[in-house]
């Protein structure tokens, strides 16, 4: 019997479109032999939908196809069995879900709100946790469980809004111990949405007024002016974690932009943006990418695969982690193409570890038997502290 798996993607988030580019070439290269893809599509409205003609991307160009022929659905845990049912007067089954596969992007999904909301369903799902999802999204708080762990990240300074509204003057001070140019990022997206570069400081309060409208969390931190990007994904495997070849970017632009990862054939050699792979790089340097990612993955106890971003400073020489992607744009599958592992295999790999990881998880002691309800009175219950 084929396991039905249901791949989620869209969602309230600034990547969505990211999103479902991903979800539509991933869903051609999930084994159909072994699986059933459910296409389960989030709207930016939080309603969700599935149909088989989710899996098509000319699907996304009209609304109106979707709102005709997908059903709009919301996942239930019936006995233990999980179940997409009809919303409506007639709350019929549509289909049953053996596991789930997240394939989104950015804040208020991949940030590990989705992983949570899976959790409570009690549904099994590839990828990495909560936890780890937490901590990938946010880049300060990767920023300084890296610190913490001794792996280099670029000097910055964080702060929220309320801090930059009560408390500039003490964040300036803190400001002014940075080296122009600075960058200014949200905290919590990606795509390098809302993300900009200043030279001076009467930049400063317009920038992040800006960046303030994608998030409430805000870092800024030196720009390398003599940078490359190198970057490198890890998987999960049966036999330990792996490295996937490495990718070398150089753009004559400020900095790449959200359109850019969308760039490919004609359209990126017409662009300012050159990408290589396998990175042309000395031994010394790939060892260095390559025992950082594999650290990186561990510390943030990661599973599936994720993708690590560097940026290596050519006149210092020295690396930088710069994010950590846990579901990487198309799965970073061709850094793994690269290594000859297939796009197939790379998705069969993160699905197999996923019942794996459910196998376990029916053998943990996840409730107890306890009296604590029947043996306290109302009279106690006043009494505690």
């Amino acid at each position: 019997m084929k396991l039905n798996v249901g791949v989620i993607f869209g969602g309230k988030s600034v990547e969505h479109e990211a999103s479902i580019l991903t979800a539509i070439q991933a869903i051609s290269h999930i084994d159909s032999e072994k699986y059933e893809v459910v296409p389960i599509y989030v709207t930016k409205n939080l309603e969700w939908y599935t149909g088989g003609c989710l899996k098509f991307l000319d699907t996304f160009k009209d609304f109106d196809l979707i709102k005709r022929y997908a059903k709009r659905v919301i996942l239930v845990n019936k006995e233990g069995r999980y179940v997409l049912q009809k919303v409506g007067v007639v709350k019929s089954e549509v289909c049953e879900l053996h596991l789930a596969f997240p394939m989104v992007h950015g804040a208020n999904m991949e940030d590990g709100s989705i992983q949570g909301y899976l959790n409570l369903i009690g549904i099994p799902y590839v990828g990495s946790n909560i936890y780890s999802s937490v901590m990938a999204q946010d880049k300060v708080f990767m920023k300084q469980v890296l610190m913490a762990n001794d792996i280099p990240v670029t000097k910055f300074v964080w702060f929220g809004e309320r801090f930059y509204r009560n408390k500039k003057e003490e964040l300036f001070k803190q400001i002014d111990e940075l080296k122009y140019p600075l960058i200014i990022k949200p905290a919590t997206l990606g795509g390098s949405i809302g993300v900009e570069t200043i030279t001076q400081k009467e930049e400063i309060d317009s920038t992040i007024e800006r960046a303030f409208k994608f998030d409430s969390k805000v870092v800024i931190e030196e720009k390398i002016s003599d940078m490359v990007e190198y970057n490198c994904s890890v998987l999960l495997t049966p036999n330990g974690n792996i490295t996937s070849e490495i990718e070398e970017i150089k753009t004559s632009k400020e900095m790449i932009e959200y359109g850019d990862k969308f760039l490919v054939g004609d359209a990126l050699k017409d662009s300012s943006i050159e990408r290589t792979c396998p990175a042309d790089i000395q031994d010394k340097l790939r060892k260095e990418i390559e025992t950082y990612s594999l650290a990186v993955f561990k510390m943030l106890n990661m599973r599936g695969t994720a993708r690590i971003d560097f940026l290596y400073d050519t006149k210092n020489k020295k690396l930088y982690v710069d994010e950590v992607n846990s579901i990487p744009w198309c799965f970073a599958h061709h850094l793994w193409e690269a290594r000859n592992i297939s796009y197939r295999e790379l998705l069969n790999v993160m699905i197999q570890d996923a019942i794996s990881v459910e196998v376990k998880h029916q053998e943990m002691t996840l409730t107890i038997n306890s009296d604590v309800i029947k043996n306290t009175t109302n009279a106690k219950l006043k009494e505690m502290k």
